[in-house]
């Protein structure tokens, strides 16, 4: 009584201090305050009550449970009492001792029944007092709580060490089990709650960058220590590879976000803009990751884990459900889109490569593998990109000007400072180069190799096959058309089917060589940019990796080797990637350069046919030749202006081997229809001089410095037709002595140091011979 007199005393101090308290409207408004908190006292006391009632409820069925088990457990006791006391009277009438046996062994196991239920006891009252702990320390002091929780999880994995070797422990195993489950659950709440909590605290999902101001500063220690008490509980469901629960939870508001934007009726939500949501989430991802890496691991690192946890993996890895679940839901849907379905898949490649460049993430091929590791969705894929390219290709290779020479080489070339002349490309390579690049650019950041090596082979090596047998059909039609064997035709125009285009028809033979020119630059520019690829890492790694698992490639290889030249299993394991592309390419090349060669022979031969046929190489005169033979005027006008376009078209190197080949057939020319085929006198083998050093080798001088040495057999010939018939010198060579010295078998020394003196270093004796026997003053010296 006292105290409510002291309380009322207390209370009207506090709220009436003045003669203006006592007013109506004061007191009836502090009336109507007591009122409301007296109300809300008693919600609060009630539903106190209501939950000291559950917990009691919980409590009281608990120990009925513990009283019932004791209860059966004293019985037993009891019994067991009673059977030692009545045994104990037996053995005292000297019993028998086969009875005395069996007794014995039934009260060894009474009393192994008695220890069993004194360990149960003891099991049920440490289970019931570690929850107890928990559940008493949860809401004021989570840390501890955690310890006891973490004595039971020890405690259960004893039972379960138990019960493998005895299976009466079974029963009370799933008793624990069931028991930590309802504790976890428990605690769980709590610790869901206060984190939540802390995160509401600091405005997730806001981000928060480094440095912290001192009134988040707080806000953080609260944050980490429900974070690290929340990792600490370890749920029953958890496994290695799930998200951590704290993280799972804070991943809950940006999951929510993604799903309103892109799995709403919002306009962002669309098939056709896979970029939005995957810039959605890096963006996501860059503005968290300095929280991440600078509040979260040091708390994941202060605990001790079976394997060190990445803070960003996993929640990465949490960002990339809700995009795993949107490609889901959406690639059904993308199969009838062949183009949204090529764009969608380009975009995922580049968002897990940039999630390994950007973040380190180490699982970036996760996102990558829900697509193409489904087959079907696969398949759809590759089917539409290999048609995309054939139809590329189709319109690259209908194009009318499809061979004509690229017009923009010649301007970014002719920025370049280069001693040798570039090729120039035609369109259609340069367009299929960057066609071939774009499937590369395609197929490069897929992880698997079976499926790259599959683009590789059935599109890039098919297109690369389909040129090259076009440009084989083209060089095919070009040789049958214009080198065809001409045929007397009685009646016909002189000259009239000589297969070569002469200066005096259509077009001539640039015309002829310039259509030549452009397959074979076509199939030059492809083989250098082979050779370029062919050193390039991606190319280098694919092929170290079929070297080391031959097998898992050779089921493309079968689909495709029948069809595709470019491809062979051996080769693709010891020569290269593109080896058989190369071998192709290069044989298109060096037949381009034999029809060349071939083109400028023909037209050679033709206009030669007079000099060739003229029989004046025998007759003698007193003037010295200085003039080239008339009959050569015009097919060395000709070869000039057939070289002179080489020259200016095709590379040095190139050049220099087709020129060289040309001369070696012109010198075969000269072996077969002059040297073997006439006889010299003194004036004919200096006429032969005078046409080969006035004319063939100088108009070489444009562009080698001594053509000569491209035809030692014709110059040796010539130097042995000229050289004098003998000599009253000791010290010179003459053509007599030579003579001798080669009929004479044991003069090899004479012959060997004579042809040195003369620098004969190609004909062979007896081709010597030949040359001298075409002398006319050999002949005469011979009758």
């Amino acid at each position: 009584m006292a105290a409510s007199v002291d309380d009322t005393q207390h209370f009207l101090n506090e709220n009436i201090k003045n003669d203006q308290d006592l007013n109506l409207d004061h007191i009836t408004k502090l009336l109507g305050s007591r009122r409301s908190e007296q109300a809300n006292l008693d919600s609060q006391l009630q539903a106190l009550e209501q939950e000291t009632k559950s917990i009691l409820s919980q409590t009281m069925e608990a120990a009925k449970s513990y009283e019932s088990t004791l209860n059966c457990l004293n019985t037993s006791l009891e019994t067991t009492e009673r059977d030692i006391d009545t045994y104990m009277n037996e053995s005292t009438r000297n019993s028998p001792k086969a009875n005395l046996l069996e007794q014995l062994t039934v009260l060894e196991n009474k009393l192994k029944t008695i220890d069993n239920a004194k360990s149960y006891i003891k099991a049920l009252l440490v289970v019931k007092e570690l929850s107890s702990q928990a559940l008493s320390l949860v809401k004021t002091e989570p840390e501890k709580a955690i310890i006891p929780y973490s004595q039971l999880v020890k405690f259960e994995t004893y039972i379960n060490d138990q019960s493998e070797q005895n299976e009466q422990y079974s029963a009370l195993l799933d008793h624990v089990q069931k028991s930590r489950i309802r504790l976890c659950e428990e605690l769980d709440a709590v610790l869901t709650s206060d984190f939540k909590q802390a995160l509401d605290s600091l405005s997730w999902p806001t981000p928060m960058k480094p440095p912290y101001g001192p009134q988040l500063k707080a806000k953080l220690k609260d944050f980490e220590k429900a974070f690290r008490n929340l990792l600490m509980l370890k749920k029953p469901s958890e496994s290695k590879d799930d998200i951590l629960s704290p993280i799972a939870i804070m991943l809950e508001g940006l999951s929510l976000r993604f799903r309103f934007h892109f799995e709403t009726s919002k306009p962002t939500n669309r098939i056709d803009k896979p970029e939005w949501y995957l810039q959605h989430v890096k963006n996501t991802i860059s503005t968290h990751m300095p929280f991440i890496m600078t509040t979260i691991q040091p708390i994941m690192e202060t605990i001790k884990q079976d394997k060190v946890i990445y803070a960003k993996d996993q929640f990465i890895r949490g960002l990339l459900q809700d995009v795993t679940r949107k490609l889901e839901k959406t690639m059904p849907e993308l199969l009838n889109h062949p183009n949204w379905l090529s764009h969608t898949i380009h975009q995922v490649l580049l968002f897990d490569r940039s999630l390994q460049e950007e973040f380190a993430y180490d699982q970036y091929t996760a996102l990558s593998n829900v697509i193409l590791g489904n087959s079907t969705w696969f398949n759809a894929w590759f089917q539409a990109e290999k048609s995309f390219a054939q139809a590329r290709y189709d319109d690259i290779l209908l194009d009318n000007h499809a061979f004509d020479i690229y017009a923009e080489d010649d301007f970014e070339k002719s920025q370049q400072q280069s001693n040798d002349k570039p090729i120039k490309r035609t369109k259609s390579a340069v367009r299929l180069i960057n066609l071939l690049e774009s499937i590369t650019n395609t197929y490069t950041l897929v992880p698997n190799l079976v499926q790259k090596f599959k683009f590789f082979a059935d599109i890039q090596l098919d297109l690369l096959g389909q040129y090259q047998k076009r440009l084989s059909a083209a060089i095919d039609s070009f040789e049958a058309l214009s080198l065809i064997r001409s045929v007397p035709v009685p009646g016909a125009l002189p000259e009239a089917v000589t297969g070569v285009m002469t200066a005096t028809e259509t077009g001539g033979t640039v015309s002829a060589l310039n259509r030549l020119y452009r397959w074979w630059t076509s199939a030059r520019s492809i083989n250098d940019v082979l050779k370029d690829w062919a050193e390039e890492e991606l190319f280098l790694d694919m092929q170290f990796e079929i070297n080391q698992e031959p097998d898992s490639i050779k089921e493309v290889i079968r689909e495709n080797e029948k069809n595709n030249c470019m491809l062979r299993l051996a080769d693709q394991q010891t020569d290269g990637l593109f080896s058989n592309a190369l071998i192709a390419y290069e044989q298109l090349n060096k037949r381009s350069e034999k029809i060349i060669v071939k083109i400028a022979i023909k037209e050679w031969t033709t206009e030669t046919r007079q000099y060739a046929k003229k029989d004046v190489w025998w007759q003698s005169s007193t003037e010295t030749p200085s003039e080239i033979s008339d009959e050569l005027y015009r097919p060395l006008q000709d070869l000039r202006v057939t070289w002179n376009y080489l020259y200016n078209t095709l590379p040095q190197a190139d050049f220099l081997i087709v020129y060289r080949k040309t001369l070696k057939e012109i010198e075969n020319w000269y072996w077969k229809n002059i040297i073997t085929q006439s006889q010299f006198s003194t004036t004919g083998a200096y006429q032969l001089e005078t046409d080969m050093k006035q004319g063939l080798w100088k108009i070489g001088h444009k562009w080698v410095s001594k053509p000569e040495n491209f035809m030692k057999r014709l110059k040796e010939a010539i130097q042995l037709l000229t050289l004098p018939f003998s000599s009253q010198q000791d010290d010179l060579p003459a053509c007599d002595v030579l003579m001798k010295a080669l009929a004479d078998t044991k003069q090899l020394e004479l012959v060997q140091s004579t042809l040195a003196k003369l620098g004969i270093e190609v004909l062979s004796n007896s081709e010597i011979r030949d040359v001298l026997r075409r002398r006319n003053d050999m002949l005469y010296s011979w009758n």
